[in-house]
């Protein structure tokens, strides 16, 4: 018998894992073409659906899906969200998070950067490795190559607006600031990677791990960018290799999980499963 990841539960709303799930439903769903009618989904807040729109540079009204805003929120950051991330491409709010009238994106964004209650993830055999300016690359690589085959190996000089995409909810405009000057500072090394031999440690796990063995001194100095799950890694392909690289990959490497990945997402988000063709 094959035992699946447990989703969190749609009730649950948990902060993190909720626009997390809707990335990966959104990415995955493009990708295994598979269409039909837009679900709607019920959001914890209004900068969820913008989230998900900036993190892939996709316009809201390409996503695929509908988002549903509780009535807490004030209509002044519901329609900020909202135009952002209607824009092609979706825009940034900037350095503005403590800033605003009201506090939704700031709440939102300490929400989205504390702490995270443990998800189980379903499987991905892709991933991506950002190696940091200044990190023993040498010994990342080799520590990388027992446990992934490298698929593309490029190097790559950051502009603002990539560090931006990949952490659109730092918050806070002297860390925001410090995290651009330094991802943008020098060259960073960009490797597009497969699990060896069917393998898949948790990716949180092991990349705090390997942090850990080589010594990373802080929570921006920490040698390496890899996603914790795998809506993330499937954006950060999109995002640093390109839409092309990714879906050649995907339909090579990930393409039989896609049914348990995006049966985990629905069941996280509330979505229903499609009905067959012709049923009732």
């Amino acid at each position: 018998m094959t035992t699946r990841p447990a989703p969190p539960a749609a009730g649950c709303r948990p902060a993190r894992s909720l626009p997390q799930a809707l990335l990966g439903y959104v990415l995955e769903t493009r990708l295994a073409r598979a269409g039909g009618e837009a679900p709607e989904v019920a959001l914890n807040s209004p900068w969820d659906l913008w989230w998900v729109a900036f993190r892939t540079a996709i316009p809201a009204g390409q996503l695929g899906v509908t988002g549903r805003v509780p009535g807490a929120f004030c209509t002044a950051c519901a329609d900020d969200a909202s135009e952002m991330a209607a824009a092609d491409p979706p825009r940034h709010p900037g350095m503005t998070a403590g800033r605003r009238a009201c506090g939704c994106l700031l709440d939102w964004a300490v929400r989205m950067r504390a702490p995270a209650a443990p998800v189980t993830w379903p499987a991905l055999p892709l991933t991506l490795a950002l190696i940091k300016p200044g990190a023993p690359a040498q010994a990342l690589r080799a520590r990388l190559q027992r446990t992934h085959k490298i698929l593309q190996d490029r190097e790559e000089t950051l502009a603002t607006a990539d560090v931006r995409r990949l952490y659109p909810e730092a918050y806070g405009a002297a860390f925001v600031g410090a995290v651009d000057a330094f991802l943008t500072r020098a060259p960073v090394q960009i490797l597009v990677l497969r699990w060896r031999d069917g393998g898949h440690d948790d990716p949180a796990l092991f990349k705090r791990r390997l942090r850990q063995d080589l010594g990373a001194t802080d929570g921006m100095r920490n040698h390496l960018h890899m996603a914790d799950n795998p809506a993330e890694a499937l954006a950060d392909i999109r995002h640093l290799a390109g839409q092309d690289m990714l879906a050649g990959l995907y339909e090579r490497h990930a393409r039989d999980g896609t049914a348990d990945r995006l049966a985990f997402y629905r069941t996280a988000l509330g979505i229903r499963e499609p009905r067959p063709h012709g049923g009732a």
